[in-house]
């Protein structure tokens, strides 16, 4: 049995909040290696709950979210054009150090990656692990990892980079480098995340199936689960949910998937429905949007029912050309049919909005008004969702061909607000019409 520690890092950014963040994949992988026999422990920077840690400003938020502690730093020169303050969101360095030098040794370390511009937070990391341990084999893992590996490869100072899905991978690198033999032969699908690892925060991340059957421009779904969509066991689902609220005290539960309602009938709805027979008690969230054709007036009901306070959908755009060149996957008729299936469950205007993203290449802050406008009129709220160029995408592609960004450049540029000050137009201003429509939006109801 080898001690394995997994590391959840900081985030290095302009901005960060709290909004149901929990590194499930990194979970995943840890109730993978604990199915497989090994021991296995978590430090996570970005824990609000950390005794150790001096309590952000504003530490409340509804539904277990909030503001991190931010540690002011001088901006990185790849990002220096960029008016707006960095720092680093999570908790102290000496705090992290401490639980280091607390814990025995461990044979190998596991750390994550999210954004492919908060690499820092990660390299950060590695080079604490090492300098407190050396010799210790680091494994680096996660989006960034997978999207940008010849970076991650050159620059991390990791022993390895897990590309791709995880799970098994991580396995068979700690087995490699520990002179193990263990397996997993449970099936990842059956397999919870290790949620128990964290200090509860007062809410969980769940994952109800993996990947997702669309292909939009924009997303790199693909890229991380090329398997395409797979359902997770409806029992495994519901056994997880249940063990968060019963045996971890968690209030609100949000859905990570990238498709949560597809299958909705088959999948979802039994999911729910055992959880309402189970008395409730949780409050769903829905962080990554749900796709609104999907949405029609029983599911919405169900919803209702089963305790979803925060519905998000997709909009992105309601130009019907640019809709197409994204895939089709939604046009007008779908989300008017969607809010009103949504409003007539019950939901009200305070709980339903649509992302809508600006600042994509070639996008024009008409376009963005008139989707925003349209939104409005239905009694939606909008939520501007700043574009991030993602390596590998369509959309990337079409960046690199038109000069925006090189495909080689400093990962820090990808950074949303670093590539709307570089190349988008006056999008302040638009932001702050957006939520003066949601003001009168909420007025009205």
């Amino acid at each position: 049995m080898a001690r394995v520690l997994c590391i959840n890092p900081w985030i290095y950014d302009f901005t960060a909040f709290n909004q149901w963040i929990e590194p499930l994949g990194l979970l995943m992988v840890a109730g993978v290696l604990r199915e497989a026999g090994h021991e296995v422990t978590l430090v996570d920077c970005l824990d609000r709950q950390h005794p150790d840690a001096l309590p952000p400003r504003s530490p409340g938020h509804r539904f277990g979210c909030g503001h991190f502690l931010k540690t002011e730093l001088p901006s990185p020169h790849a990002v220096r054009h960029v008016p707006r303050r960095w720092g680093r969101y999570g908790i102290p360095v000496e705090v992290f150090l401490a639980e280091l030098k607390a814990m025995t040794r461990p044979d190998a370390v596991l750390i994550t990656s999210v954004m492919t511009y908060w690499y820092p937070g990660p390299f950060h990391a590695i080079e604490c692990v090492k300098d407190t341990w050396p010799g210790v084999p680091v494994a680096l893992g996660g989006v960034y990892a997978s999207l940008c590996p010849e970076h991650a490869r050159t620059y991390s100072k990791a022993d390895a980079v897990i590309v791709g899905e995880g799970e098994q991978q991580a396995v068979d690198w700690v087995n490699a480098v520990t002179g193990e033999h263990r397996r997993c032969d449970a099936p990842v699908e059956h397999i919870m995340p290790a949620h128990d690892l964290r200090r509860r925060q007062g809410y969980a991340a769940i994952r109800t199936a993996k990947g997702c059957p669309y292909s939009c421009t924009y997303c790199a779904a693909g890229q991380l689960c090329p398997g395409g969509y797979i359902p997770r066991p409806v029992a495994a689902v519901v056994d997880e949910i249940l063990w968060c609220r019963d045996g971890l005290g968690a209030q609100d539960v949000a859905f990570y998937d990238d498709a949560l309602l597809v299958q909705g009938h088959a999948h979802l709805k039994p999911i729910l429905e055992a959880v309402i027979n189970t008395g409730g008690g949780v409050r769903f969230h829905t962080p990554n949007g749900v796709h609104a054709r999907l949405v029609e007036p029983s599911l919405a009901r169900l919803m209702r029912q089963a305790g979803f306070v925060t519905i998000r959908m997709g909009l992105e755009t309601a130009d019907p050309l640019q809709g197409a060149r994204d895939g089709g996957k939604l046009d007008r008729e779908d989300l008017e049919r969607a809010a009103d299936a949504l409003f007539a469950a019950g939901f009200s205007r305070n709980e339903v909005a649509v992302y809508v993203l600006i600042g994509r290449p070639g996008q024009t802050v008409e376009s963005v008004r008139e989707t925003a406008n349209y939104a409005h009129s239905m009694g939606v709220q909008v939520l501007a969702a700043e574009y991030s160029p993602v390596p590998g995408t369509a959309e990337w592609q079409q960046a690199v061909s038109a000069a925006h960004l090189r495909g080689d450049d400093d990962p820090l540029l990808h950074n949303k607000a670093a590539f709307l000050y570089r190349h988008g137009r006056d999008w302040n201003r638009v932001k702050i019409d957006i939520r003066a429509g949601n003001h009168r939006v909420l007025a009205a109801a």
